[in-house]
Formats: C-alpha cells, sequence, structure tokens
C-alpha cells in the first residue's frame, strides 16, 4: 500500500463519473486533488482514509477530500472467490471546478463548509439521503450538457445540507508525501493485512522498516497520529465486524481468528473501538436485516 499521487485522467468536463463493476477492488494507498465522492453498492472490507481505519460494508456513501489519503481494501475472501464481485459508483471534481468566486459568494456557505469538512472525510449515514444520491449518480452516467452539471449541483447540496453524518480522521493529521517514509509504510501496512491473524511482535515491523524498535514506535506515531498497537487493533476489530455481521462463526472463533489472545482483550478493544461490545455490535446489525 505504497502512497502514489494519481494523476486523473484529463478531461473537458468539470468531473467524472464511473461505475467500478469488478471481482475484487485493486486501488493502491493513494491521494488525488480531485474530491471524491463514493458508494459502494456491493462489497466489504478495510477502509482506510488517513489515520483511520474501519469496515466497510454496502450501501456506504463516503466524501474524500482534496490530497487526502484512501484506500478500500476488500476483505480476503473477494481474492480468492470468482464468485464475489464489488460494484462502486465513483464521482469526483476539482475542488475549484465552480471557481473561487462562486464559493464565496452567501449562497454558498453550505457548500463551502462540505468542502472544508471533505477534508477529513466524510460518512452520510441517513438511508433515504444515500438512496437519493445513488439514484442521482446512476442517472449522472447518462446525463448530458448543463443537466449534468444541475445533477451534480444538486448531489452536493443535499450532502451540504445533510446532518446525519461521521468525520474519520482527526483534525491533528496531515500527510507530507516523502517517498522513504511511504515506502516504509507500504511494507507495514501490507504485512499487517496479511498478518493480523496471528501474533504479530514489534520486532518484526521494526525489521520491515529498517529500524529499531523504539525508532521505528516513533516513527509511525508520526505518520499516523496513533501507536503501531492501535492501529494493529483497529484492523483486527474491522475484520471482526464484518465476521460478526456474516454471523457464521462464533465470538469464540472471531476473536482467535483475527489474532487476540483472549476474548477479554478482544472485548475491550473492541468496545474501546466500536464503543459497543462485540455482541451487541452483532445484535444491532442482524436486527437491521
Amino acid at each position: 500500500m505504497r502512497l502514489l499521487e494519481k494523476k486523473l485522467a484529463p478531461t473537458n468536463k468539470s468531473f467524472a463519473i464511473y461505475r467500478n463493476q469488478k471481482p475484487c477492488l485493486d486501488e493502491q494507498w493513494h491521494f488525488h486533488k480531485e474530491l471524491e465522492l463514493i458508494y459502494v453498492n456491493k462489497g466489504n472490507g478495510l477502509r482506510f482514509i488517513g489515520d483511520h481505519v474501519a469496515e466497510f460494508n454496502e450501501g456506504e456513501l463516503v466524501l474524500v477530500g482534496s490530497n487526502l489519503p484512501h484506500l478500500w481494501k476488500n476483505s480476503p475472501e473477494y481474492y480468492n472467490n470468482l464468485g464475489l464481485a464489488t460494484d462502486s459508483l465513483i464521482l469526483q471534481f476539482d475542488p475549484k471546478f465552480l471557481g473561487d468566486t462562486f464559493l464565496q459568494m452567501h449562497e454558498s456557505v453550505s457548500l463551502r463548509k462540505l468542502l472544508s469538512r471533505a477534508k477529513n472525510g466524510i460518512e452520510f449515514r441517513n438511508e433515504k439521503v444515500k438512496k437519493e444520491i445513488f439514484k442521482h449518480l446512476v442517472d449522472l452516467q447518462t446525463s448530458q450538457g448543463f443537466e449534468s452539471m444541475q445533477t451534480v449541483l444538486q448531489i452536493l447540496h443535499k450532502l451540504s445540507i445533510e446532518e446525519d453524518i461521521n468525520i474519520f480522521v482527526s483534525s491533528g493529521f496531515s500527510e507530507d508525501i516523502n517517498d522513504k517514509d511511504s515506502k516504509r509504510l507500504d511494507k507495514v501496512y501490507q504485512f499487517v493485512l496479511e498478518n493480523f491473524h496471528r501474533d504479530i511482535q514489534l520486532s518484526e515491523v521494526a525489521e520491515l522498516s529498517f529500524l529499531g524498535i523504539s525508532p521505528f514506535c516513533r516513527f509511525f506515531k508520526k505518520r499516523t497520529h496513533k501507536p503501531f498497537s492501535q492501529f494493529l487493533n483497529e484492523v483486527r476489530v474491522g475484520h471482526a465486524c464484518k465476521l460478526l455481521i456474516t454471523n457464521e462463526l462464533s465470538i469464540s472463533q472471531i476473536t482467535y481468528s483475527c489474532g487476540f489472545n483472549s476474548q477479554t482483550n478482544f472485548n475491550r478493544q473492541f468496545k474501546k473501538i466500536k464503543n459497543v461490545s462485540p455482541r451487541d455490535y452483532q445484535k444491532i446489525h442482524l436486527n437491521r436485516n
């Protein structure tokens, strides 16, 4: 997951809309100047945005700000099972596609606030709003000319007045692009995603980074604004959330399959990250269905 700057294909349009339908998501940890609105129609896995890590599921609507590093990584079975597939709709637009003058107008206050909030990543949780935005995104694929611009403005207006949101990234997060550091994080992230189900020693990840344990801990916290142990627990809990929702394993089985050494520790870390116990989290999601 080396952090890459993504140069989007040039276009004479003020925005880009496309549908991503494939067996699995293969995006790298990347950033770009364009804002990105993502609706996940099918698929699940882990979402990485800035210093945020959590599970994602179908029906998710997220706005990622300009130059904010991000990655959607499918659950392992998507890379091994040809019977699974992902489907997402993505709208990309330059932060200044409407012009500085328009954004400074009194009528644009709510839109200006939306774009500012997007710097930290926004999740929109209102089910009715998400369905409306999904329909707009589908329509946008075939609309032309000024009609398409009207649709984009409708989308941004609805999002700008929506109050049921979740901000992902901590206010202190900043990503200073450094190729050497990004290569180190790339190795660490990939190692964790492949090995979180087992006990991981700090010496292992420090060695991957060609650092001693203490220098590695300082490096990781400076770059991600969290200790390595917290990041590892977030990845494990994110995968546990997916297993709890599918309801195919007992909580005890989930505990050890996600790399926790005891159910007590699993319960403590899960509640610390999700503010609810694993069993209550499972009940909430099963009752939705």
